[in-house]
């Protein structure tokens, strides 16, 4: 036999098993997998202390608030490995039933399934893109700890509490879902200076079933959150089926609650040049002043926002990572750059981070100013065509 026979005989079966080698299936997982039942601590609460600086590549998901004192540490984690093997069996097994495996997702939530589109086909369909797509960031249960997720910074979202940062709904802090559309544009415009990519590319079902298929991860993720916090503060019921009934309910109406709730925004006026000019610099006043002068407002931006993002402190998150709120000078909006996109931040803040919500303090027209000043920012011949000097309001 010559090289080349013998070379043949080597390379054909490796040809035949490679779909077997890499995994193909690769339209799907395998049937008998489950989703892992939690076992990382639980994030309760936000720190008010800023962060030293941000952690270290590698560091992440080992620690959560790298940099912030032990005791501190106690006070905002819940350490939930003292929950007994037969308490989180008994819970996993509740979630079974109403989730499925990540193989054959299910979501049997009643009207939520039709209004989110969460049916077994759909939620399917979802998982193979997830699968492809999404898996080696934001891990098989969407815990946000996937292969990559301690090497980029910031790091991939934990859909596991159902806070999402980037919403349009009118709800309350602290109940505030996205809408399903607010997915869909996260999905298909990515989030700029972060590893969140673009997916325009993919087809318009394909996101649709993997807005979906997210969402499910997330209802399946909080459930779990809220019954393990519950559990570990002996505020649980005797019965494991009637502790997940309850929180199924409160979170699926918050769900349901968010996708007939959107902000209203007001009138946004198509202005000539000179009204355009006085907008901005009413804007450029919310912004930059540290606190009300007579019947002039502040909108507290430089709180958090220092020298207008140029010097922001670091600041720890609702899931234990470390955050920097945005340079607002450098043009990189991560929540979106359209004016509405804007005006929803301003109006109701960001969900798991330190932007406040401004709609108690400020009515429609000043949220307005504030969004014309923050398109104008970025671009110092346009501060100066203004007559704005970012240096005087330090």
């Amino acid at each position: 036999m010559n090289g080349a026979s013998r070379a043949l005989v080597v390379i054909v079966p490796l040809l035949f098993a490679l779909p077997i080698l890499s995994g193909c299936e690769l339209d799907g997982y395998p049937d008998d997998l489950e989703y892992p039942m939690r076992s990382d601590p639980l994030a309760v609460e936000k720190p008010k202390e800023d962060a030293p600086a941000y952690d270290l590549p590698g560091e992440f998901p080992k620690e959560l608030f790298v940099g912030l004192p032990e005791q501190q540490r106690k006070d905002v984690l819940l350490d939930i490995a003292d929950v007994s093997q037969d308490q989180r069996r008994e819970l996993n097994g509740e979630l079974i039933k109403i989730f499925g495996s990540p193989a054959h997702p299910t979501a049997k939530v009643g009207e939520l399934e039709k209004t989110l589109k969460l049916d077994e086909e759909t939620l399917k369909e979802g998982s193979t893109v997830y699968r492809q797509q999404c898996l080696h960031c934001h891990g098989l249960s969407g815990d946000g700890r996937g292969a990559t997720a301690p090497w980029v910074n910031p790091h991939p979202r934990d859909y596991r509490q159902g806070v999402f940062k980037f919403t349009s709904s009118g709800q309350e802090e602290g109940r505030r879902k996205p809408r399903r559309e607010d997915i869909i544009r996260t999905l298909r415009e990515g989030i700029e200076g972060t590893s969140m990519p673009s997916f325009r590319l993919l087809a318009d079902e394909d996101l649709e079933a993997l807005a979906s298929y997210v969402i499910h991860l997330s209802l399946r993720g909080e459930i779990e959150y809220q019954v393990l916090r519950a559990l570990k503060k002996q505020e649980a019921e005797p019965k494991m089926e009637d502790n997940v009934k309850a929180y199924l309910e409160l979170v699926t109406g918050n769900w349901q609650a968010a996708q007939t709730s959107l902000i209203e925004p007001g009138k946004f006026a198509q202005m000539n040049e000179k009204d355009l000019r006085e907008s901005v610099k009413r804007g450029f006043g919310l912004f930059s002043r540290p606190s009300p002068v007579g019947n002039l407002k502040s909108a507290g931006c430089l709180g958090c926002h220092t020298d207008f993002g140029r010097r922001s402190a670091h600041k720890y998150d609702a899931w234990g990572t470390i955050v920097k709120p945005t340079d607002l000078t450098n043009g990189i909006l991560r929540g979106g750059r359209r004016p509405i996109d804007l005006y929803w931040r301003i109006h109701s803040g960001i969900n798991g981070v330190t932007m406040p919500a401004s709609s108690q303090n400020l009515s429609a027209d000043e949220i307005w100013d504030i969004v014309n000043f923050l398109k104008v920012l970025p671009f110092p011949k346009m501060l100066k065509e203004y007559g704005i000097e970012l240096e005087q309001a330090k």
